[in-house]
């Protein structure tokens, strides 16, 4: 009896084991051949001096964003944020009126958490894009996309930008990102709202002056350029639904002590 007791317990241990490899996703999982195929495709194109692949590589950055949110293995995850690094880091500047490439890898990189983040601020700080008017558009998207990976290490960059960017379009894009952390803890959403606030009303006070003062003109068109993405964030933030500084202030006045 005990050989065979011994047997069944080692064919119920084997089952055990089977099933929950089964159950888990990660289970498995190796070096994916489709992955490997649509870096080669997207270096290729990254590579034409004459742009004439871009479209290309947009469409193998879509499959390995398909592949990676699907589950693959962390080795493949990490080659692919390094190739859409490379895409951004390295190569023949693309002109400004043609992005796609590097919008691609930037919407890309804002699905791979951590990760995606460094990549993204780095290209968003760095010199290679121009700190010019024409290169705002490409810029937004970096912003926007860092604050889709969640990665909270960036609150506090992206707050800074919101604040203190000298271009309008992208105190808006980081105050549009910010949003995104509406599932973080209380205590981190309840200081981004403070500090949104802090400078809404400032920009708010400074509109309101009469006259044609250039500060006033200034602060007029930075707030008609944040103040929907910023009212969105907040209501993202606090759920709740106000459209001005005004309204803002006197709930936040009334429950900033209180649980959200």
């Amino acid at each position: 009896m005990k050989p065979m007791m011994t047997l069944r317990r080692f064919v119920l241990a084997f089952l055990c084991s089977a099933v929950a490899v089964a159950q888990d996703p990660a289970a498995g999982k190796g070096p994916d051949k489709e992955v490997a195929a649509q870096l080669a495709v997207l270096k290729e194109a990254h590579a034409d001096k004459k742009f004439a692949n871009d479209a290309r590589g947009v469409e193998a950055i879509d499959k390995l964003l398909i592949k990676t949110k699907a589950g693959i293995d962390p080795k493949d995850q990490q080659m692919v944020v390094k190739g859409l690094e490379s895409v951004l880091t390295t190569g023949k500047l693309r002109p400004h009126d043609a992005t796609q490439l590097y919008v691609g890898a930037a919407h890309a990189l804002g699905y791979m958490g951590a990760d995606g983040a460094k990549v993204l601020k780095d290209a968003y700080a760095g010199k290679r894009y121009p700190d010019r008017p024409e290169w705002v558009p490409l810029r937004e998207q970096f912003l926007k996309n860092l604050g889709r990976t969640k990665d909270e290490s960036m609150v506090k960059y992206l707050v800074d930008q919101a604040t203190r960017s000298p271009e309008p379009a992208l105190m808006a894009a980081a105050g549009e990102a910010l949003g995104n952390f509406e599932e973080s803890k209380e205590a981190l959403r309840k200081e981004v709202v403070r500090d949104l606030l802090v400078k809404y009303g400032s920009l708010s006070e400074m509109a309101s002056n009469l006259g044609t003062n250039i500060e006033a003109q200034n602060a007029q068109e930075r707030l008609a350029a944040i103040k929907g993405k910023w009212n969105a964030t907040l209501g993202r933030l606090t759920k709740q639904n106000f459209d001005t500084f005004r309204d803002w202030q006197s709930w936040h006045n009334k429950n900033k002590d209180k649980p959200w």
